[in-house]
Parts: structure tokens; sequence; C-alpha cells
């Protein structure tokens, strides 16, 4: 587990990255009720195709 340590801080420096990344992006359009569905639903699309990535045998 120990040895995996570096690949789990590097995937959570890619994460914060995208995040302050897309805070960027939207920050100023998130009162906008279009974007935010917008936004939720990339996310939504994103997560579903990296489960089904992961779950291919």
């Amino acid at each position: 587990m120990i040895s995996f340590y570096p690949y789990i801080l590097g995937i959570t420096e890619t994460l914060n990255e995208w995040n302050e990344k897309l805070n960027n992006i939207v920050g100023g359009h998130m009162d906008n009720a279009f974007v935010g569905a917008l936004v939720v639903g990339v996310v939504f699309v994103v997560s579903a195709w990296g489960i089904n990535t992961l779950n291919k045998k």
C-alpha cells in the first residue's frame, strides 16, 4: 500500500488542478441555472465514462 502513495498524491494533485481550472472557468457563471445544470451533467458523464472504463475486464 505504501508503494502506491506517490500515485495517490499525483492523482490528488491532478484533481486539485482540475478543480481550480473548473472554478476559474465557471466561477462567474454559477448563478445561472443552465450553467450549473451543464456542469453537473458534464461531471455525471465523465464519472459514468470513468466507471465504465475502470470496470472493463
